[in-house]
């Protein structure tokens, strides 16, 4: 074999070699592509959980007031009228550990007056005491009992409750893997009608736990919601 034959197939086998590797690049570039955009093709949904639930805890506000020009038998009122209260919230069931109340507001109208009305009242004092309990059953019919024995020593009383329910912590798990369980149903449908499939999840976030009344006319029975947002690979 002459010098040019020689050289001539070394360049044959040279060509060969970049044009085979050339090829074998330009598949691997495609594969690669077709790789990234299936990292692009994802879905965000939503899984929502949504649970009722009876209030476990109630705040019971009793508040009252009364106004007089003898500072001393003022006081007095104010003392009767709370061994009064507690008196009957004891003998409903409830304990000193449920009861709090606090030193009542007293106000002198004479030193803090800037009206040319006349002042009928010198003196006002207001009172308010809490039970907190989780006697939540007991706490309408113990209202209706304050109300109607104060009334009868012409004391006027305000009592609100304020329902709570204590157990998120119980139930957060589970509701936590039912919102994800219906995002993922979310998923499915919607890879479905796009006549694709559900891949790996991408991101997911957990959103905050509200707890609300069920309606103005049941603050009693709460309702807890909370929605999980994710995203998933499709392929």
């Amino acid at each position: 074999m002459n010098t040019n034959q020689s050289t001539n197939k070394k360049s044959f086998i040279l060509s060969a070699g970049i044009v085979l590797a050339a090829l074998v690049l330009g598949i691997m570039m495609i594969c690669t592509v077709k790789t990234f955009k299936s990292y692009d093709d994802t879905v965000r949904v939503r899984g929502l959980c949504e649970r009722e639930v009876p209030a476990n805890r109630v705040v019971m506000r009793i508040n009252y007031s009364f106004q007089d020009n003898d500072f001393t038998a003022l006081k007095n009122n104010i003392d009767e009228v709370n061994k009064t209260i507690v008196s009957i919230l004891k003998k409903s069931g409830f304990t000193d550990d449920e009861i709090k109340y606090g030193m009542a507001d007293y106000t002198d109208r004479y030193g803090n007056y800037y009206s040319d009305d006349e002042i009928r009242y010198r003196y006002y004092a207001s009172q308010h005491i809490n039970v907190f309990t989780s006697k939540v059953d007991s706490v309408e019919d113990i209202k209706s009992l304050l109300e109607t024995e104060l009334l009868k020593q012409n004391v006027i009383v305000n009592i609100y409750n304020s329902y709570e329910y204590n157990g998120l912590n119980e139930i957060k798990p589970s509701m936590i893997a039912e919102s994800l369980e219906n995002a993922r149903e979310a998923a499915d449908e919607f890879a479905k009608n796009s006549h694709s499939k559900i891949g790996k999840m991408r991101t997911a976030t957990q959103g905050y736990f509200e707890v609300e009344n069920l309606d103005e006319n049941t603050p009693q029975i709460k309702k807890i919601r909370v929605v999980s947002t994710v995203e998933y690979y499709l392929k």
